[in-house]
């Protein structure tokens, strides 16, 4: 809960508001807050890898140090913490194919 709740600061610091984040969305219909210890640990796990991804995918679009596939890699390690008990889990196929589209488009540049 204490990482959770880190992140959520690191997040309200460092991206603006008006940034509008891919996988946002996914983490507030998650409604894993970092003070719901009745949540799965799992859900808590999830929450923490979108924020990443969130800002990876801010810090990537405004400096080339980060790679934007770093952001693509967080939400891959969210995605496999949610499972079918998880809350809202229906939305997750949506992003499973952004992620396959984004590794198509890595594979063509490439060959």
């Amino acid at each position: 809960m204490e990482l959770h709740q880190f992140f959520v600061h690191v997040y309200k610091e460092l991206v603006p508001e008006d940034y509008n984040c891919p996988y946002l969305e996914l983490y507030r219909k998650l409604d894993v807050k970092p003070h719901h210890i009745h949540r799965l640990k799992t859900e808590q796990c999830a929450a923490i890898f979108l924020l990443a991804a969130c800002i990876a995918h801010y810090i990537a679009d405004n400096d080339d140090m980060v790679p934007k596939s770093l952001s693509v890699k967080l939400l891959e390690n969210a995605l496999r913490y949610l499972n079918a008990r998880s809350k809202n889990y229906e939305d997750i196929e949506e992003y499973k194919e952004l992620i396959e589209r984004f590794r198509n488009k890595k594979r063509r540049s490439r060959g």
